[in-house]
């Protein structure tokens, strides 16, 4: 959190002249406006509005974010507002309580005219929420990825090793043991600027700043999915499908210094650090596998097989108006002369620029406008929907057990990776251009006549 906290429980009223502006961006907006101040209910309609827009195999996961991200936020707000008249200071929880519930008013605010923007037209936004929908980044796929490197669990034994087991647990403990337990113990006791490491041991912490991935990581499939997305970014032609970088090269120790600063070797707790540091950014990087079944429904999406009514756009619903009792505005009445009058021109035309419009859903309706014109309907064609699925699918795996048979002659089972791809095909030719190589052969040769 900030040291200076600017939101104030009271804000200061607003100018006179700045409401003019917001009288000027109401009368020239395509879109129903949120109201000053935002009120957090207005807020969660405006989202719940602008997702009914969106496709529906996109529409489940965004109503079930909108409403988990207002009910937690409502929540803890009112579990708050309980815990203040027992804060020892008082008007320090009060300005901390302030400050988060602006904060969620101002990202509920962002999202709004991130989602209306995308509806608008805008492909980058539209590509954001459909990475989001579909676990490429956020939080669904940081869930993903957190059951995906999870090691499975052990096979059922047979009595025998069950009894083995048994008998190594009941075993005295070695002198080895003993012996790290006591320094344990012993380093528990020593603050930690006069602990005395010891080189050799590559894990001298009590309590570690980074997770022991070695036992908690199936490091072997994790790297398997590395190798297999970096031959996917190496085919894939367009980059702009990854929504990050490209994988590094597979080499775990890529990150570890050959020496130290005083030319002795490096010791094995840094090792530790760099390569489990190496592991973390590179599954950073990963696209988590997903279900065949949604692999399928992205494929039938990036093809054109799918219904219609899964991926199809919905037309934006024309802002209600007065139908009965509403005298016609004048053209005087209509120009807002007084935003122009005492507010300088490049903040009232500013929300009408062409690199904000989408954003603001003002338009410039002026001979000289440079404003995107909208399409009618849907400001996205059928053929660039599918391309934006496409997209998605490319950069989606699912993971298959296939049985091998080894040299050995025994049947083992393998993880096979498969990749979202279109492969290029030739066009079936039509009877014209036929007519043109009749007389050829294959070569581009003449064929003798007979």
């Amino acid at each position: 959190m900030p040291a200076v906290r600017i939101p104030l429980s009271k804000p200061p009223p607003r100018q006179l002249a700045y409401r003019h502006l917001e009288a000027a961006a109401s009368s020239t907006s395509s879109r129903i406006l949120l109201s000053k101040p935002i009120r957090p209910l207005h807020a969660y309609r405006h989202l719940l509005r602008a997702a009914t827009y969106f496709p529906i195999v996109c529409r489940t996961f965004l109503e079930d974010r909108i409403r988990s991200r207002f009910r937690r936020e409502r929540t803890r707000a009112a579990e708050s507002e309980s815990k203040l008249k027992y804060a020892s200071d008082r008007k320090a929880a009060l300005e901390e309580e302030n400050f988060r519930r602006l904060k969620a008013l101002e990202e509920a605010r962002r999202h709004v005219a991130g989602l209306n923007a995308a509806l608008a037209g805008d492909t980058a936004r539209l590509r954001r929420v459909y990475r989001h929908c579909f676990g490429k980044l956020g939080k669904k796929r940081r869930e993903m990825m957190a059951a995906f490197v999870k090691k499975d669990p052990d096979p059922p034994v047979n009595t025998s090793e069950l009894q083995e087991r048994m008998d190594e647990m009941g075993k005295a403990p070695s002198a080895d043991d003993k012996a790290r337990k006591r320094m344990e113990k012993k380093m528990r006791k020593t603050p930690p600027n006069r602990r005395a490491f010891t080189r050799d041991d590559p894990a001298p912490w009590i309590t570690q700043k980074l997770s022991p991935i070695e036992s908690n990581w199936d490091l072997q499939k994790v790297g398997e999915l590395i190798r297999s997305q970096k031959s996917q970014e190496a085919s894939i032609a367009i980059g702009s499908s990854w929504p990050r970088s490209d994988l590094p090269t597979f080499q775990p120790t890529a990150l570890i210094p050959k020496e130290d600063q005083w030319g002795r070797p490096t010791a094995a707790r840094r090792i530790t650090k760099k390569v489990r540091m190496w592991w973390k950014l590179a599954t950073d990087k990963l696209m988590p596998p997903v279900d065949k079944s949604e692999w399928s429904l992205l494929q039938s999406l990036a093809i054109g097989s799918a219904p219609e009514a899964l991926w199809k756009m919905l037309p934006r619903r024309p802002v209600a108006q007065p139908l009965q009792n509403a005298a016609p505005r004048k053209e005087d009445e209509s120009f807002n002369w007084a935003a122009y009058a005492t507010i300088p021109i490049r903040d009232v035309e500013r929300p009408r620029a062409r690199a904000l419009a989408r954003l603001t859903g003002q338009t410039d309706e002026g001979p000289h406008s440079q404003t995107t014109k909208v399409r009618v309907g849907s400001p996205y064609s059928n053929r660039q929907l599918r391309r934006e699925f496409t997209k998605i699918w490319e950069t989606t795996a699912y993971i298959e057990q296939v049985d091998i048979t080894g040299k050995d002659g025994k049947v083992r089972s393998k993880r096979n990776i498969v990749w979202g791809s279109t492969a290029a095909g030739l066009p079936a030719a039509s009877g014209a251009q036929h007519a043109i190589f009749a007389d050829v052969n294959s070569k581009g040769q003449p064929i003798p006549s007979r």
